[in-house]
């Protein structure tokens, strides 16, 4: 017996006659994969058409046409940043106060000066007085004689200090005083600007697809001769059959095969884990063997028998 396994799947073929190694059927298609599977025997009595020679497909690649081409390619795109602008300053010239217009007043006291005046002592009044001579009597009686005379007034002189000129306030302006001065002022505040970073681009060399790779088929006819046999209906043969192998199916596929088996009630020995591994195949060739189907190859008789999807 001979085994193939894949990375993710594995496969046992029987050997079958040399005119059995030939390729799947010529009118397989993209993505279907073929192995020579032990199919049980069935006779029938009728005339038969014997492949005497199998078809043959053979490939003929044109590799790619490329040629190298520059391609000018963005490396970098625009962008943008803020740049800070200082301020401006100036000298201005000023004239400032410093100090304020004043008034200043000043006090100019009194003069005084000295005054000699006559006072008045005793004013001039009338005054009898004794007379002399008889010529003045008056009073014959007595033989006195009085006389009415007047007495001048009497004056002294008395110096006093007078107020020669009253005190006085006189008002002296003092005018303001000012400076001139230099200083430096803002003329323009700091501000921002954006500042454009151009894109990059640099130039590369790659190669460019002129034409494609390009495959040609060339398929040989099978060649089948007729001859009257009796056919065993039953007993084995080796056919190729179309299977799931690692090239079409997917972890997904193989989960379903498993829950399928274990649900018929066989023992994987293990949980489900998407791998076609050996274990597997051997639970599917037992289900194979006991339903009479072919053995060999996962064949899609068998994921139909186990009501999987082979939508693959």
């Amino acid at each position: 017996m001979k085994k193939i396994f894949g990375t993710a799947t594995a496969f046992f073929v029987l050997a079958a006659p040399a005119w059995a190694q030939q390729l799947p059927p010529a009118n397989s298609k993209a993505g279907q994969c073929y192995a020579k599977v032990l199919v049980p025997a069935a006779y029938n009595n009728s005339a038969e058409e014997v492949l005497i020679q199998p078809a043959t497909t053979s490939f003929k690649k044109t590799p790619a046409v490329f040629r190298e081409v520059e391609k000018r390619i963005l490396v970098e795109e625009e962008s943008f940043e803020l740049v800070p602008v200082p301020p401006v300053y100036e000298t201005v010239t000023e004239t400032i106060l410093v100090e304020p217009e004043q008034v200043v007043k000043t006090v100019v006291p009194a003069s005084y000066r000295n005054e000699t005046k006559k006072v008045l002592i005793s004013p001039a009044r009338t005054e009898w007085k004794v007379g002399r001579g008889s010529y003045e009597k008056i009073d014959e009686a007595t033989g006195e004689i009085m006389c009415l005379v007047e007495v001048p007034a009497v004056y002294d002189d008395v110096e006093h200090v007078v107020v020669d000129k009253p005190a006085q306030t006189t008002e002296e302006v003092i005018p303001a005083r000012y400076e001139t001065i230099e200083r430096r002022v803002m003329k323009t505040p700091p501000t921002t600007r954006k500042k454009v970073i151009p894109a990059r681009y640099e130039t590369v060399v790659v190669k460019e697809l002129v034409e494609p790779e390009k495959f040609e088929v060339v398929e040989t006819a099978p060649k089948y001769t007729t001859i009257q046999k009796r056919e065993l209906i039953n007993s084995e043969a080796v056919k190729w059959r179309q299977i799931l192998c690692e090239t079409n199916t997917t972890p997904a596929v193989v989960m379903r095969i498993q829950k399928a088996l274990v649900a018929a009630g066989y023992n994987l020995g293990f949980e489900p884990d998407g791998e076609m591994g050996p274990g597997t195949l051997s639970v599917i060739r037992k289900y194979q063997e006991a339903n009479g189907l072919p053995t060999g190859g996962l064949t899609l008789s068998t994921l139909t028998h186990l009501g999987v999807n082979t939508d693959v």
